[in-house]
């Protein structure tokens, strides 16, 4: 489920911008954008599990 906030939230921000709320749109974009920078710090910083 965590792994669809992006998408949800970059989903409203389009939807918010086709609707014409400009500024509502932005902050949604921004929350996109925080949750990327969150899950990219995640990854490069968490040990990589492969089991062969």
């Amino acid at each position: 489920m965590v792994m669809m906030l992006p998408f949800l939230s970059a989903l409203i921000s389009a939807w918010l911008a086709w609707r014409g709320h400009c500024r509502a749109s932005l902050w949604w974009w921004l929350v996109t954008l925080a949750i990327f920078l969150i899950w990219c710090r995640f990854h490069m910083t968490s040990t990589l599990d492969i089991s062969l």
